[in-house]
């Protein structure tokens, strides 16, 4: 799936929304690797990203082409600062009609509103689609995050309780979310 948009930030910056490709397979990786090391919030920690460029490279192009399936790079400055995707749970039949989402801004952008431009621009994608929901999980002690989709209108289902172990033995839970596309069949 292809998506273009250009707005501008609290800050006054330029940001430009775009599908990313696999020419973008470094930048992606770079990006991902290190949102995971600014937050104790994603599912993986910066050293367990240990895909190679070139499965990156594969990943986006098989991206690209999916009809039901988004990679979106948020770039200021020409840099690319946060990405949000979406993409079917399962490819059976049974379950083609959801997808899961996700969304990470490097720390410099935080608070400036590349977060929600990105969730906004995915959503609109989805509903473009013949999805009828996205879901997403989010870690229980993640304020900002659960505010954001609660604005966005993702609704609360369920709590996974200590679904996420941290190296030290701490535990957080899971917020399970969903955000229905088309309105209740």
């Amino acid at each position: 799936m292809k998506y273009t948009a250009e707005l501008t930030l609290r800050d006054g910056q330029k940001l430009l929304l775009r599908s990313l490709s696999p020419k973008d397979a470094r930048e992606t990786l770079h990006v991902l690797r290190k949102t995971a090391g600014e937050t104790g919030f994603m599912m993986r920690y910066e050293d367990e990203w240990t895909i190679t460029e070139q499965q990156e490279r594969e990943a986006l192009a098989k991206m690209e082409h999916a009809p039901h399936a988004l990679m979106l790079g948020a770039f200021a400055g020409g840099r690319l600062v946060g990405i949000a995707q979406f993409k079917p749970v399962h490819p059976g039949d049974r379950a083609r009609h959801r997808a899961g989402m996700g969304v990470s801004v490097l720390r410099s952008h935080w608070g400036l509103g590349v977060g929600t431009a990105l969730m906004q621009a995915a959503i609109a994608a989805a509903k473009t689609t013949a999805l009828e929901y996205l879901e997403l999980s989010v870690a229980g002690k993640n304020d900002r995050a659960q505010a954001m989709y609660d604005r966005l209108g993702f609704i609360r289902y369920g709590r996974q309780p200590r679904a996420m172990k941290y190296r030290d033995g701490h535990y957080d839970d899971l917020i399970l979310m969903m955000l229905e596309l088309h309105g209740k069949a």
